[in-house]
């Protein structure tokens, strides 16, 4: 496996959103939580979104073996 640098940038937004770049095709994923629940929106190099994904906290936790 090469080595591989990933970069976060944070938004000023109110959500304080985390900005992935995913490089290959210039688009990038943007993560944030909000009332528990942690939002994932894909971007393609247009800027539009691809696809949404959210996710209670609760269920990751659940999903892993965590406790909730």
């Amino acid at each position: 496996m090469s080595n591989m640098k990933l970069t976060v940038d944070t938004l000023d937004n109110h959500v304080k959103s985390a900005v992935i770049d995913i490089g290959a095709n210039n688009g990038y994923i943007e993560a944030f939580l909000s009332g528990g629940v942690l939002h994932l929106n894909v971007f393609n190099r247009a800027g539009d979104v691809v696809h949404d994904y959210a996710v209670s906290v609760k269920d990751l936790r659940l999903n892993i073996g965590g406790k909730p």
